[in-house]
């Protein structure tokens, strides 16, 4: 009688062990990877469920990435939190059968840069957003009249792809189309009043057609949004310039040099500045820089 107490006590003891709620088991087993499929042996997984207030359990990961774990309880529905630095985390509602052992989860991590990269990549296949990465490579290869065209159907798919009005009115303005580029760059500037691009050539369009009106106040606003511009700097510096007025053209131009040591036109005006200041040797520098950026004038 002495030996069946014992064991009767022993018995209890084990079973008070056992959490209250325990219920049909299952296994599970996996793998957290990158995506090359390089093991994550620094990663952490756990799961949780929203069927019980704070439960919470580690699952160790090995130095190959794998891991695996007994879910004592398989007839609720858990969420895996799947995490590693450096990478994005990852969560992922599970459900596995009462009874089951062959339950594999192989996670497969992404760096932020290596998701973006993705995301550009789907992107890129929707209509207006593929025309729009076709037509970009065409304007690298100098194909511009084709550009235009894809340009023109990205903007057919979706009609307020700011880029797409961005890189048609800069190849309208390239290849001579004065009109239609200016007409694109104020469909652009209704879409984003401070697209800069847009501005430029609603500025140079417009000065092109003869409306110096719109010129004016289409590079006043560029001037405004960027006034570190080598050309709106050139641009103010020109102002003391035609009223002869060298002492405050100067430090303009120097600060336009700073911007944009190779901005021919103020590497010119520069010069002629300190020519007519006496300094010879200064402006024979600029003069010769300036031949090696435009060769041609500019």
């Amino acid at each position: 009688m002495k030996q069946l107490r014992y064991a009767t006590v022993v018995a209890l003891a084990i079973f008070t062990t056992i959490p209250l709620w325990a219920g049909p088991q299952a296994r599970i087993y996996g793998q957290v990877t990158d995506a090359d499929g390089n093991p994550l042996p620094m990663a952490t997984i756990t799961y949780t469920t929203d069927e019980l207030n704070s439960f919470e359990k580690t699952i160790t990961v090995k130095d190959d990435g794998t891991f695996k774990a007994l879910i004592l309880d398989a007839t609720r529905v858990y969420i895996f939190h799947v995490s590693a630095p450096g990478y994005i985390g990852h969560d992922e509602e599970f459900k596995v059968s009462v009874g089951t052992t062959d339950n594999e989860f192989v996670f497969a991590l992404r760096t932020v840069a290596e998701a973006n990269a993705q995301q550009v990549l789907d992107l890129s296949e929707q209509p207006g957003y593929k025309e729009l990465e076709e037509g970009r490579n065409l304007l690298k290869a100098g194909q511009k009249t084709e550009a235009i065209a894809l340009f023109e159907q990205a903007l057919v798919a979706i009609p307020d792809l700011l880029p797409a009005m961005e890189y048609l009115t800069e190849a309208q303005y390239d290849t001579g189309d004065l009109k239609n580029a200016l007409t694109t760059a104020k469909r652009c500037l209704e879409e984003d009043d401070e697209s800069l691009g847009c501005l430029a050539i609603a500025a140079n369009a417009s000065g092109d057609l003869g409306d110096t009106e719109a010129h004016e106040e289409f590079m006043a606003r560029f001037q405004e949004l960027n006034p570190d511009d080598p050309a709106s700097i050139f641009n103010k510096a020109v102002v003391f310039l035609n009223a002869m007025d060298d002492a405050q053209a100067k430090p303009l131009l120097e600060q336009c040099l700073d911007a944009d040591s190779d901005f021919p036109k103020c590497l010119f005006e520069y010069g002629m500045v300190l020519f007519r200041g006496g300094d010879i040797d200064g402006a024979k520098i600029n003069f010769e820089k300036y031949l090696e950026v435009a060769p041609d004038g500019e």
